[in-house]
């Protein structure tokens, strides 16, 4: 993921959060990957995202930890809308996209509720 992408996604779950913040962009971690009967170390820069309020089943303080590779993965598979494209190609993401994008690489698990 570019460099600037990425900050554009950090900046705006920041700015327009409502009950999930970031805790750490920064961070790095090592991940294993299992295919074809063989284990691949991958290392990877990790998006940390904390609940501010409880929410859902989620209470205040629960830590997310999404790898770069799944944000690279759900903007790839998002990547098939042609506005989408286009906003990540000029690095003009909305709060919208944000949302959509952290959904994906959680697997539907965190629903940012993004305002602006």
């Amino acid at each position: 993921m570019k460099a600037e992408l990425y900050q554009q996604l950090v900046t705006l779950i920041h700015a327009t959060y409502t009950w999930v913040d970031v805790m750490d962009a920064d961070g790095e971690e090592s991940f294993s990957f299992h295919t074809g009967g063989s284990f691949y170390p991958v290392h990877s820069r990790v998006l940390r995202l904390v609940a501010k309020w409880s929410n859902y089943n989620y209470p205040k303080g629960q830590c997310w930890r999404i790898p770069e590779f799944e944000l690279d993965n759900a903007i790839r598979a998002l990547s098939q809308n042609p506005s989408f494209r286009k906003r990540c190609r000029n690095n003009q993401l909305l709060y919208t996209d944000a949302e959509t994008i952290i959904k994906e690489a959680s697997f539907g698990h965190i629903i940012l509720e993004l305002e602006p």
